[in-house]
This record gives C-alpha cells, structure tokens and sequence, in this order.
C-alpha cells in the first residue's frame, strides 16, 4: 500500500529540496512550476498501489496549488473522504481521473464535504461501482464540473436522484440502462445543459416519442445498442440541436450493406450533419443518399413517411438500369468441321488455344497436332477472313470472342489410314504424327522435309529418269534421290 503524497514525493520530488548552492549549474528553468514546487501541472500516478492521500505535512499544500491534471488509474482507493481530503489538497485542480479504483456506492455522502470545489471541470470514474444517488452526491460540491465519464459502473436506468445544472458532458458507456424514456426524462430535466451524451452499449431497444428532454443534446452515441426498428431512429428527427450521430452495429442496420447503412442514415436524417465520426456530410452526397433512398423503395408496397416528403422535394425518380461490369467468362459459338459438320457449344473465354483444341479433339475427334483452327469474328471476317489461331497459350479472350461468333476447324493433311514402314495401318486417332499421302512411307519429323511422290512417266526435268522419285527441300528445289 502507499499513500498519493508519498507516492508524488517519490515519483517528482528533488533529492534536496533545501536549496543550497552548490557553486555549479546545470540547468535554470524559470517557469512558474520550479518557483512553485518543482512539480508538473500533470501527474499521472497509475498503478501506484494508493489507498489513502497521506499526511498533509510531508509536502506544503501551496506547492500542489498549481497542479491541473491528476490521473491515478488503477490504484485501490475506496473511501469517499479519502478523495474529498484530495480536492481539498489540490485546489487547482481541474481534471481528475479515479478509473479502475474501489469506489462504490456510499450514503451519507454529501455529510463528508467540507467545501465547494469551484475548480474541477472533468471528473473520470471508469470502472468503479458507483450509483446514481452517490454520484449526485459527490457532484453537487463541484459547481463548475462540466464532463463526467462513468463508462463500466453497472449503472442501471436513472433516476431522479441525480442532476446537475453545468453538465455538459456524460459518458455512460458499457453499463446496464434499457429505458431511454428514463434517460431522457431523468437526465433530459435534471442536466438542462447536457450537449453530448454517450449510450453506447447498453441494452436499449426503443426511442420515446416525446422530444421535451434532452433538447440541447448536440451529439449523440448510441453504438451497440439493441435499437432493431428505424420508427425507433425516425424520432432522432425530433432532436432540436442533434447534428452528430455515432450508430453502429446494431439489429437495425444488420440487413444492410456499409454503403445501404450510411445512405439511410443520412436520407432519413436530415438533421444529422456528423455520421459515425466522419467529416461533414456534404451537400452532393446528401442528395445522392436521398434519390437513392426513394429508388430504394420505389417497389416496395409500405413505404416510410420519409418516402413521400423525398418525393415531395426530387420528384417521382425513374429506376436504375442495372449494369453488369463483370467480364463475360462463357459464349455460345459455332464451330465448323468440313461441310456438314457444325455444332454450338458454350465455352470458356478464359481457356488457351491449347485447351480448346483439346475439347474441340473430344467432340470432332481430330488430333489436336493435326488442327488448323481459325476465328471469324462476326464483323471483321468479312474485311480480313478469318484469323489463324497459333498460339497454343494464348487465350481466347484476347481475340475478343463474342456471342455468335464461328471457328473453323480444319485438317492439316487428311488421315484417312496411313502405312508405317512396317506396313501397320494407322489410322489418323492413333498415329498424329505422320504426315504425307498415301503411299510414301517417310515423315516430315524423319527428314525436316515435306515429301511427295513424282508421277511415273511424268519426269520433273529432262534428265530425270522415268518413275524416278524427287524431294522437295525446305526452299523449294529439286533434288535428285540419293542413288
């Protein structure tokens, strides 16, 4: 256990505080905390282990009379009088944090105060276990305290018990309050100042009717609430000074898309001007968000007040065409094998030539080393024929294949039945690698030639012997057999 003053001592005291010279500088600050005490305006002291203030002698009252801001976040104080003794202390003071101490409920409370404290205007008690009746008499010996936050304090509805005239701040995040009619009753009539105002996750689930409290609300939170119907956020209309709105992730919005949430939102909300902590809504998107919102329910049977008063302003709109940007994936195409052989397939634009030579071999039952495949397109065929499709990688969607279009599949030599040198019938399913007429028994891929066969009696020069047989090279000219 310690105690603050000790705790301060230790933490922003000087090792001499007596002032001796010790013929040598170091550093001379002339700000007006060194002549005051030597201590900062701010001090932070979380998780200290303090219980108790301590004993007013160990350091002078006057040099804590400057101190501004003190936080002492996780520390075990738990006696009221012990946090009175404080202000009395620190009369500078003007924010105080007591988060995730030991206070809790305590009657009788407004008995222990010896004075106002004029100073304090933020008051931080996360964490704790305080009540409304506590509360009100704690605050009531702090006239000028403007902000209070009581996030995770088991707070229940509020009720009459509590109010302050200067409020103007209250978090109440993360407790148990499910009536906003006594919010805003109770709170609306005893906090007549009240600009900003926190409910986030608490169990509310309906707005009231009525809009008498609360009227100089200006912000307000209502993130993880069980708020489930929009007749429910309707009413924030009603708000006379409400213009920033935080409201997320609750059943009513669940349906929606991010971009469906916020349109909404803002149609339905002309008053809001802040949505979920965003910039200002400027006006273009307000009237983008209200056209969509009549769109929104142009089909729909019921449709909202707020429907007719968007009418009212834009006029009856006319639906949307829905485009579709996604590329096509499939087409429906001819292909064309000789004269009588013509199917329509669907097929995939996004396979290579190599694959849909391979389907093209399933359904015609060519050899896909023996294909000549050519593309017409619908409109360009007619200026420069049909393109020959080379390369076996390439997809068919880079040749812009269209709905409708025509391929064309061709043979390179026609294997009816060929001959090995062994005299084996092959036929063209069986031996795609044999090119040539019937009857000669070589191959292009033997000799890196393409053969053919001279007609007896015919010879191609004078000096040719009759029945002879000549090979073309790959540049065009004759060459005698080898003898």
């Amino acid at each position: 256990m310690a105690t603050l003053l000790d705790s301060i001592q230790d933490k922003y005291g000087g090792e001499d505080e007596s002032g001796q010279d010790y013929g040598w500088i170091v550093f001379v600050s002339n700000s007006p905390e060194c002549k005051k005490g030597m201590f900062p305006p701010i001090m932070t002291l979380s998780d200290y282990d303090i219980n108790t203030i301590g004993h007013s002698g160990i350091i002078q009252r006057s040099k804590l009379s400057h101190i501004a801001e003190l936080d002492l976040t996780d520390n075990l104080l738990s006696d009221w009088s012990e946090i009175f003794n404080l202000l009395n202390m620190f009369p500078g003071l003007e924010f105080l944090n007591l988060s995730n101490n030991l206070l809790t409920t305590c009657t009788g409370l407004s008995t222990l105060s010896s004075k106002p404290h004029s100073g304090l205007r933020k008051l931080v008690l996360h964490g704790n276990k305080v009540d409304w009746s506590t509360l009100n008499d704690f605050t009531m010996n702090l006239p000028n305290l403007e902000e209070i936050h009581l996030s995770n304090n088991g707070l229940q509805d509020p009720h009459g018990s509590f109010g302050h005239p200067n409020l103007r701040q209250l978090f109440l995040t993360c407790n148990n309050i499910q009536s906003f009619k006594a919010v805003h009753d109770q709170l609306g009539k005893n906090c007549p100042n009240l600009e900003l105002l926190s409910l986030g996750e608490n169990p509310l689930t309906s707005i009231p009717d009525s809009c008498g409290g609360l009227d100089k609300v200006v912000s307000l939170n209502l993130n993880i609430t069980k708020l489930h119907d929009w007749n429910d956020l309707d009413k924030l209309r009603h708000y006379p000074a409400l213009s920033d709105l935080r409201i997320k992730h609750c059943p009513v919005l669940e349906e929606y898309t991010a971009h469906e949430r916020r349109m909404m939102l803002i149609a339905r909300l002309p008053n809001i001007q802040i949505l979920n902590g965003g910039d200002r809504i400027p006006d273009n998107e307000r009237e983008d968000a209200e056209r969509a919102f009549i769109r929104f329910y142009l089909d729909e049977e019921s449709k909202p007040k707020r429907y007719h008063e968007l009418v009212a302003i834009h006029g009856n709109l006319d639906p949307l065409v829905n485009v579709n940007m996604k590329p096509t994936t499939h087409v429906k195409v001819k292909i064309c094998h000789k004269e009588d052989n013509v199917r329509e397939e669907v097929i995939s634009v996004y396979q290579t030539v190599a694959q849909f030579k391979a389907q093209l071999h399933q359904w015609f039952n060519v050899p896909t080393q023996n294909m000549k495949l050519y593309y017409c397109d619908q409109v360009l065929v007619k200026l420069a024929g049909p393109e020959e499709m080379k390369w076996p990688n390439k997809c068919l969607y880079t040749y812009n294949v269209q709905e409708g279009d025509r391929f064309i599949l061709d043979e390179k030599v026609p294997l009816t039945k060929l001959r090995t040198n062994s005299g084996t019938s092959v036929t063209s399913s069986t031996s795609p690698k044999v090119y040539g007429s019937p009857g000669n028994y070589r191959t292009a891929v033997q000799f890196g030639l393409t053969p053919y066969r001279m007609s007896p009696g015919k010879p191609d020069k004078p000096n040719t012997p009759r029945g002879a047989t000549a090979s073309r090279n790959l540049f065009g000219r004759s060459t005698p057999p080898s003898k």
